[in-house]
């Protein structure tokens, strides 16, 4: 019996993904979590004889048009087939997605697909997709000190030091939410970050509460009876991902982000997962892509793009509307100019 449905309430969303081998970004709640205002979380679900496909996303308003695009949200995601699902069956759900799209006015489609369990390869004929660069990820299947012959020298080392310190790590509770906060405001400060990356305490909030696909960890380093580092790492099914981290300026050399990273591996582990994904760089091999590989021995996924015109004469008459930059490879085109006077 095959279904296409599309879902945008919580019950029938929670229904439709416990106890599957989805990913953390495949939730509701991690979804509408990352929807700013002018968007909505939806789902698209298909029913095979043997698979079923689930596809969340973000539907934005295009600007002051009746036009609408989907974008899936901050992560990885794009359809993800669980079970099998013959290619006739798979021609059938792209087919209802398209016409649900052309009756909901999408201009565009943007997936960014997960590197890890690589389902670009797996709906090839869904959209054109495009290698946008590497991510790297930890391998938690051997025991810990094989994986510490992994970490380049000075990572080992910084972590050694570390261990022999005062510093201490423990598990945080929500109470430890405003520390955390004020320890990633001062790294983005000192990165001197794009203000989209300035998440709202109501985001910190709502991110530590565990789902049906995601166990929020936070671990607190402290020196001293103060907090001088943060670490948020999602547990999903299989993987872990290193979200977000922040610390103090490490002036007594306790070097807490080594250690913090060091730490999380034993939890995930402890929890049954199988990889720590440490994510990518802001451009293929740059040096924060470099520095996570230094924990990774250079493991690399390839993270790809799947990018739909679905109504190009639509798609062309926004891009003159609203401006456009080919050289830059943006899409869609047309909020090219959105996102360089956001930054």
């Amino acid at each position: 019996m095959r279904r296409c449905i599309f879902v945008e309430d919580q019950l029938t969303w929670a229904s439709l993904v416990e106890n599957k081998s989805l990913d953390i970004f495949y939730s509701y709640e991690y979804v509408h979590l990352n929807a700013r205002t002018d968007e909505a979380a939806g789902l698209i679900y298909f029913q095979g004889a043997s698979g079923e496909l689930f596809y969340p996303f973000l539907k934005r308003r295009i600007f002051d048009t009746e036009y609408f695009d989907l974008i899936t949200p901050y992560g990885y995601g794009g359809p993800e087939i669980i079970g099998e699902l013959t290619s006739e069956e798979l021609t059938d759900a792209k087919r209802s997605f398209r016409q649900w799209a052309m009756r909901q006015k999408i201009v565009s489609e943007l997936i960014r697909f997960n590197p890890l369990t690589e389902n670009h390869k797996r709906v090839a004929d869904w959209t054109k997709t495009e290698f946008i660069r590497h991510t790297t990820s930890i391998d938690l299947r051997p025991s810990v000190e094989e994986i510490m012959q992994t970490f380049h020298k000075k990572n080992r080392s910084m972590i050694r030091k570390s261990l022999a310190s005062e510093l201490t790590v423990r598990r945080g509770s929500k109470e430890d939410l405003p520390t955390f906060i004020r320890l990633y405001y001062q790294t983005m400060d000192r990165k001197d970050a794009s203000s989209h990356y300035y998440f709202t305490t109501e985001y910190f909030e709502q991110l530590f509460q565990p789902t049906e696909l995601c166990e929020p960890l936070l671990l607190i380093a402290e020196w001293q009876g103060e907090a001088v580092g943060g670490y948020f790492v999602l547990l999903g099914n299989e993987y872990a991902h290193g979200h977000l981290i922040g610390c103090q300026r490490d002036e007594h050399k306790l070097f807490p982000n080594q250690r913090l990273e060091y730490e999380a591996i034993l939890h995930s582990k402890s929890a049954g997962m199988v990889e720590q994904h440490l994510g990518g760089g802001y451009k293929e091999r740059d040096s924060l892509f470099e520095s996570k590989c230094r924990y990774t021995g250079y493991r690399m996924f390839e993270y790809h793009q799947g990018k739909t015109i679905l109504l190009p004469h639509v798609y062309e008459q926004l891009c003159q509307r609203y401006g456009s930059d080919e050289a830059t490879n943006y899409f869609p085109e047309y909020r090219y100019q959105e996102t360089v006077l956001a930054t």
